[in-house]
């Protein structure tokens, strides 16, 4: 089959959301099908996903003055048009596109970002499978309810989910396949749209050797670790969550205990409130490699609140033996078994408990090997990329009907 991809990001090096699904569908995917990749972004290496593709085509944005920016933002918001694809909207882009489907007899067009959308052409829609992650506007009216919001924060952010909301509704029904990563967003999806064409494809990690795992007494004492992009509000609010109400009592009942905050441009609000715990607190912004700190942590935590999507920093903790601790919400597009695979604890006293107990080394390598278990068997990226296949087969089916 021949594949059209779009996508806004060149999605190479895979470093976070739909760059990193792109990445290894496609990856695996061409293993087997010839992939035609066009997307609104010049890369500075193309690195080795040039080699899975057929061609690369790159479209370069139009520059527009701020002023007449905002216009537009204006605009398409009276238009009920979010604001995402509001900001990568090219007439180059959807021209091009338009082309390609025009001259090529592609058998699926598949998109990353639902800002995607806009350059297909209605005639287009029912080849079009679209891999949303997680449904943006239930993310978005999720948000609104954590409490690192100033007023006007939350009213630009009810704005954005109605939008989208609309939006979603608007587009969603006309595309052959909408997919997301977690079965929980599906269900809730289909309880706020009634949407008929909603798909899984699971989330991957990588399988680690097993020589490279180790084990509980090779680990960095009282290390625990809280991953990920350090600016996204989920996390913003997961770790004042967890500094405020329960990294005190970890520190009463383990007092050596060092809680490592790994990821990029950390929100004030965290180094602010990280201050008082001095030594026991440390902040590394950006890493080149997070499976370092992966491999040495006791635990690693994902204290966040809010349920949407799939947290892949408990997938990679899990994937080098590195017991977890979350919350209900982090575990929804897990599915994890709570007290065998990981530990899922809303309470701040239990959650903190937990901590505790795997600083100790109590019931750490059943949960380490539980955990890397449930990762091999249930998220690898050739079982996400054959699930792809089977959606693009199943539009293929129907076409022919």
């Amino acid at each position: 089959m021949r594949l059209l991809v779009i996508m806004r990001y060149y999605p190479f090096p895979p470093r976070a959301g739909s760059t990193v699904v792109a990445y290894n569908n496609i990856k695996e995917i061409s293993k087997k099908h010839s992939v035609y990749f066009i997307c609104l972004d010049f890369a500075k290496e193309l690195g080795d996903f040039a080699g899975f593709v057929e061609r690369i085509e790159f479209i370069s944005p139009k520059k527009i003055p701020r002023i007449i920016r905002w216009f537009r933002y204006i605009f398409h918001i009276l238009l009920r048009i979010p604001f995402l694809p509001t900001t990568y909207m090219s007439r180059k882009m959807q021209k091009r596109v338009k082309e390609l489907i025009e001259r090529n007899k592609f058998d699926a067009i598949l998109l990353y970002e639902i800002a995607m959308i806009q350059y297909c052409p209605p005639s287009s829609y029912k080849k079009v499978i679209i891999n949303i992650e997680d449904p943006q506007s239930i993310r978005l009216n999720r948000m609104i309810r954590l409490p690192i919001w100033s007023l006007w924060e939350k009213i630009e952010l009810l704005v954005t989910a109605r939008l989208m909301t609309y939006y979603e509704n608007r587009f969603f029904p006309k595309m052959a396949k909408v997919l997301l990563l977690s079965k929980a967003d599906i269900q809730d999806m289909q309880e706020q749209g009634g949407y008929a064409n909603l798909g899984f494809v699971s989330y991957g990690a990588n399988k680690r050797p097993i020589e490279n795992i180790i084990g509980y007494e090779g680990r960095t004492e009282g290390m625990i670790i809280f991953s990920g992009s350090m600016f996204n509000p989920p996390n913003v609010d997961g770790a004042l969550f967890f500094l405020q109400h329960i990294f005190p009592l970890v520190l009463r009942e383990y007092s050596t205990a060092i809680l490592w905050i790994v990821g990029a441009e950390p929100d004030m609000r965290i180094c602010d409130t990280t201050a008082c715990f001095g030594e026991h607190v440390v902040i590394t912004g950006r890493v080149n490699d997070m499976s370092e700190y992966l491999q040495r942590a006791k635990v690693s935590i994902c204290p966040v609140r809010l349920k949407t999507g799939v947290q892949t920093k408990i997938l990679e903790a899990l994937s080098w033996g590195t017991p977890v601790v979350t919350t209900s919400a982090g575990n929804s597009g897990i599915g994890g078994c709570s007290g065998s695979e990981l530990w899922v604890e809303d309470k701040p006293s239990i959650f903190a408990s937990r901590v505790v107990a795997l600083l100790r080394g109590e019931g750490w390598h059943r949960l380490s090997e539980e955990g890397r278990k449930l990762v091999e068997e249930h998220f690898s990226w050739e079982r996400s990329a054959m699930e792809l296949e089977q959606h693009i087969m199943s539009i293929q089916t129907a076409g022919e009907k």
